[in-house]
């Protein structure tokens, strides 16, 4: 157990990094989309940009009416190579930042040049946006400066410049764009996510699977344990009463050495029963028992199983029975006589040492109920189960080896029967069994 808790520990650790690892890729990723995403706003920025001064152009006398082209010379600068020979990288964003600076030149140097309009700029500037697919609930640009920053200080800012070598002359607003970038993401987030919850489930139900592995090895030892410590008893008994007859033998006082063997037999006939017991806890054991319904009155077997509890107990103990006098159950009178014993062994053994206990039947169900320590609510489930045993303080106060009611659960559910239970600590415990299949005559 020692090794599987170190490679779960350094399991979950490697998972943690990894988990922390993905969660800082994921990140670099959103920090690049946002890049591009801004610099293709930048783009839309220009557009606009030269848009809005060719609309300015369009509406000059000087310039003429005639809107349908515009003339107008590109110089793109190129860059020399190892040959000699010039490349031109960039070429499309070169003739951008060309015909900014054409524009702008234009605009400057004639003094009769109408004045920019940043309505329809801002509107220019949300129909290159929208060509592209972004849809901002606030999109405008204004000239640079810091002007507008407290206004929309919860946008996106970028700062336009007509190339890298010039100052900004413009500053465009944006409302985050983080569910555009987001669904560029979307793919990557889904599939690591459901990567990340299955391997949770995985380690969960593995843990969860180990953790009932460990109960059941617990259950296994407290069975060994408390089988071990209920066979010394009736073994020390009957070694004490043979060993007594074979040492201090008088062949004269027969009624003295019949009591010893009749201890001996006792004492055996006890194992023998309890043997049985476990035996019988097999479930392929049950599924091979048969059983043999038949009528019976119910009162002089619950009275003779009665007087027997009384017997083997050092208790004060109190049964009342509220049974009707010729009241018939049809049923295994062999197995509902070792329910009934179960469950007033389990009232007698889990009370102080005045026991109250009451038996009430009729012709639907019987009734066993007693004034012992009673069940906790979050035990209650677990009862039926196999070597399962309900403890308090010491794990050994109390005898048994915890097959007892799984024993009765079993023989209710072959007769066709439902068995309940009603318990409340320190006022006792009521077990029911309501007869279904089984009619009584």
């Amino acid at each position: 157990m020692k090794r599987f808790r170190i490679i779960m520990i350094v399991s979950l650790g490697c998972l943690a990094t990894l988990i922390t690892g993905n969660i800082f890729y994921l990140h670099r990723l959103y920090d690049s989309l946002k890049e591009q995403t801004l610099q293709t706003v930048s783009e839309c920025v220009r557009r606009a940009d030269i848009l809005e001064i060719i609309n300015r152009m369009n509406s000059s006398d000087k310039y003429g009416k005639d809107d349908s082209f515009i003339r107008m010379s590109l110089l793109v600068e190129g860059i020399k190579n190892e040959e000699g020979s010039y490349d031109y990288p960039n070429i499309m964003e070169n003739i951008g930042q060309t015909m900014s600076s054409y524009f702008h030149l234009t605009e400057q140097l004639d003094t009769l040049f109408p004045p920019r309009s940043y309505m329809v700029l801002d509107s220019l500037f949300r129909k290159e946006l929208s060509s592209i697919g972004l849809n901002p609930e606030v999109a405008t640009i204004k000239p640079f400066g810091n002007y507008f920053d407290n206004e929309y200080k919860n946008l996106w800012s970028i700062d336009f410049a007509i190339s890298e070598e010039r100052e900004s002359i413009l500053k465009a607003y944006i409302s985050p764009l983080n569910r555009h970038i987001l669904n560029q993401m979307s793919g990557i987030i889904i599939t690591s996510s459901a990567i990340l919850l299955i391997m949770i489930f995985l380690i969960w139900y593995l843990l969860n699977w180990v953790s009932k592995l460990r109960t059941i090895e617990q259950m296994k030892d407290d069975f060994t344990h408390n089988m071990t410590h209920e066979l010394k008893t009736p073994v020390a008994v009957a070694y004490s009463a043979a060993d007594s007859l074979l040492r201090y033998y008088d062949p004269t006082d027969e009624t003295r050495n019949k009591q010893f063997l009749k201890i001996i037999l006792q004492r055996l006939n006890y194992l023998s029963g309890m043997i049985e017991n476990i035996l019988s806890m097999s479930m392929e054991r049950f599924k091979s028992i048969k059983l043999n319904p038949e009528n019976f009155e119910l009162k002089p077997l619950v009275e003779e199983i009665s007087d027997m509890i009384k017997l083997k107990s050092d208790k004060l103990i109190n049964i009342k029975l509220n049974i009707p006098e010729k009241l018939t159950v049809k049923a295994d009178s062999l197995h509902f006589g070792n329910i009934l014993s179960n469950l007033l062994d389990n009232s007698v053994k889990y009370s102080g040492e005045m026991v109250e206990i009451t038996l009430t039947a009729d012709s639907n169900s019987i009734t066993v109920s007693d004034n012992g320590i009673g069940i906790k609510k979050e035990n209650i489930p677990y009862i039926y189960d196999k070597f399962y045993r309900v403890t308090s303080g010491d794990l050994y106060e109390v005898g048994g080896y915890g097959l007892g009611l799984f024993y009765v659960k079993q023989i209710v559910q072959l007769h066709g029967w439902q068995i309940s239970v009603n318990s409340q600590p320190v006022k006792g415990t009521s077990f029911t069994i309501n007869f279904k299949n089984y009619g009584q005559k």
